[in-house]
């Protein structure tokens, strides 16, 4: 009985490998997307893996082989009129392989021959695209209603009437600066026809979903520069948050960033060309011919080969494009991270990190063990005692000890930002100024001679005096505990430094307190832990306020939602003003048919309705000059 069941098995298990075989065969027939079951063999996996492998190398070599047979054919110039545009690319690389970069090409001599091969099968698929709508506009057309923003009705006609035509119809401005359109809700190209009966909204650049537009067709832009000059094959070129990208493939080279200007003028040419965006509707077989150059390198394989991203960020005029370079460079000059670093290298000081744990061995030498062991949390582990520090003046010490030092490193200073334990008693907690754990801006200075430390106390001009009993681990004790030595002037090796230690702000969670106490609970914009609280009306307008949120989110500040159903409107405002957000924006069924919102503050100054995009970027300049007043500024 039990030999009849295994053997069952074992042709059960058979079978589902001919299962797995034969979709295998098929999926690479057709070079589909895997469908077998996740738990197939790992032999057949690994096949899987080899045969992806190879297939991509075989692509490749096709590619290099069609560039090298494009070089060596004679180069036709490109036509190009000489308008000037106001839209410039600004590139910057961000290589996913950080190698140094060395040798590389040149640009190339003339485009790859697959170019030309992709845009004669365009203008095939243009010309049928041309044709039917044609057609349609001669025999399909009919009478429109285009009921705009304004609840005004326009009239217009089916396969003929398009978004821009209405827009030069308002004012040549708006059509001059609309990026894209609405079309029941549907983003539409400002040259497609219209369809039928329509809400139509027009999108400018100061709109996030115009920016997305407006990117993503900077990036195609790039895609041509790049495709043009390296050769590569494009792989991924979307719209992000502050701008775009594209990733390629590009062999064993690199991208270096003293090929951008040649990238760039490409991009400025291509511009001049003022070649249209024009939008198809073909079928997924025909684009994935059109682009068989291309494969899915950018699917996030970490065997397959690496890719070069490049970024960019355009605009529709070159003074929003100062205006950007200007935000970015104070951006630069106020990163609090920069600004750190500069100071404490202006002040000579090294940053260091220091281990959170030490043997008790190291506190008896410090004499912390003698005097200071019940104030800390210790443990052991495999017969020994270990403890977290209290403070960081013993690790220092270690690292100033690791190596011989001379008079000529004086002063040497270390500065640490590591987490403190101590174990206070519970009835001297209070609060956040004083803990168990906690930060401290440390530094320890190590001087030449204490006399040093006397002559400075004696040029500040304040009043001091000696208090030989205090202090007790510094000054001289800790380097004769440590033997602390370096070599001096006269070539003594066994001078001793002195210590001096120094903490600015002490506990970094005491200094909170003080903020906190100071602003009492009203914390200026840039600093505050409650930025913007979104209140939707009512039901029908949370799930627009959730996304309203999250747009605020994403975007860097500190936001949330009250989807409160028991409070009304006026008391959800109330409780984010006595919970003291910095901006309270409602939004309702007005406010989501514009993508905007109702702005007011905290100490209820209503500033009316602003669209979602340039709140967001009143708020951040706020937020990056550290304006101590935002809420009156907006």
């Amino acid at each position: 009985m039990a030999a009849a069941e295994a053997a069952e098995l074992r042709v059960s298990r058979q079978e589902q490998e001919l299962r797995w075989l034969a979709a295998e065969v098929g999926r690479l027939k057709e070079r589909e997307g895997p469908r077998c079951a996740e738990g197939c063999s790992p032999e057949l996996q690994r096949l899987r893996a080899e045969n992806e492998k190879l297939r991509y190398r075989l692509l490749h070599l096709r590619r290099s082989l069609a560039a090298e047979l494009a070089r060596a054919a004679p180069a036709e110039p490109r036509a190009g009129s000489e308008e000037a545009s106001t839209a410039r690319p600004a590139v910057v690389v961000d290589q996913k392989e950080k190698e140094a970069i060395s040798g590389h090409k040149s640009e190339l001599q003339c485009e790859p021959s697959f170019i030309e091969d992709r845009l004669k099968l365009y203008e095939t698929l243009k010309k049928e695209h041309d044709a039917l709508l044609a057609y349609r506009a001669a025999n399909e057309t009919k009478p429109i209603k285009i009921t705009l923003t304004d609840g005004k009705i326009a009239d217009g006609e089916s396969w003929k009437t398009t978004p821009y035509q209405l827009a030069v119809g308002i004012s040549q401005g708006l059509a001059s600066n609309a990026v894209i359109a609405k079309v029941n809700g549907e983003l539409w190209d400002l040259d497609r026809p219209l369809e039928g009966d329509c809400t139509l909204e027009l999108l400018t650049f100061d709109d996030q979903e115009a920016q997305a537009v407006y990117w993503h067709s900077s990036a195609h832009i790039l895609g041509e520069a790049m495709e043009g000059y390296y050769g590569g094959c494009l792989c991924y070129g979307p719209p992000i948050e502050n701008g775009f990208y594209y990733d390629m493939y590009i062999e064993d080279r690199g991208v270096s960033s003293t090929e951008f200007p040649a990238l760039e003028n490409r991009c400025k040419n291509i511009i001049k060309e003022k070649q249209p965006f024009e939008r198809l509707e073909v079928k997924k077989e025909i684009l994935l011919d059109m682009f068989k150059n291309s494969s899915t390198y950018w699917e996030g394989k970490a065997d397959m080969e690496t890719l070069q991203r490049i970024y960019g960020i355009s605009f529709p005029d070159n003074k929003m494009m100062k205006e950007w370079e200007k935000f970015q460079e104070e951006a630069r000059n106020r990163d609090h991270r920069k600004i750190g670093k500069e100071e404490y290298h202006r002040r000579n000081f090294t940053e260091v990190v220091s281990p959170n744990i030490y043997n008790s061995k190291l506190w008896e030498t410090s004499g912390h063990w003698q005097h200071y062991s019940e104030n800390m949390f210790s443990f052991d582990i495999e017969k020994e005692t270990f403890a977290l520090k209290p403070m960081n003046c013993p690790g220092h010490c270690l690292m100033f000890a690791h190596r011989p030092r001379s008079w000529r490193e004086m002063p040497l200073r270390l500065a640490d930002f590591g987490v403190l334990h101590r174990n206070e008693l519970s009835g001297t907690l209070s609060g956040l100024t004083r803990v168990r754990r906690f930060q401290q801006d440390d530094a320890h200075i190590f001087c030449t001679i204490e006399q040093q430390l006397q002559n400075s106390l004696d040029n500040f001009g304040v009043q001091w005096t000696l208090n030989p009993g205090d202090g007790a681990f510094y000054g001289p004790k800790l380097p004769i505990r440590f033997n602390l030595t370096y070599v001096g002037k006269d070539g003594d090796d066994k001078k001793r430094p002195v210590i001096i230690h120094r903490a600015v702000l002490g506990s970094v969670e005491r200094m909170i307190a003080i903020l906190a106490e100071n602003y009492g609970g009203k914390w200026p914009f840039w600093l505050s832990p409650r930025q913007v609280m979104v209140v939707p009306v009512g039901p029908t307008s949370e799930q627009y306020a959730q996304q309203v949120c999250s747009e605020f989110f994403e975007a860097g500040f500190m936001s949330d939602v009250d989807l409160d159903q028991s409070c009304t409107l006026n008391k959800k405002i109330r409780n984010a003003q006595l919970a003291q957000y910095n901006f309270i924006l409602v939004v309702g069924e007005k406010e989501k048919a514009n993508h905007a919102v109702n702005v007011r503050t905290r100490d209820n100054k209503v500033h009316g309705e602003i669209s979602v995009s340039s709140a967001i970027e009143k708020l951040k300049k706020f937020k990056s000059l550290r304006l101590p007043n935002a809420e009156e500024e907006f």
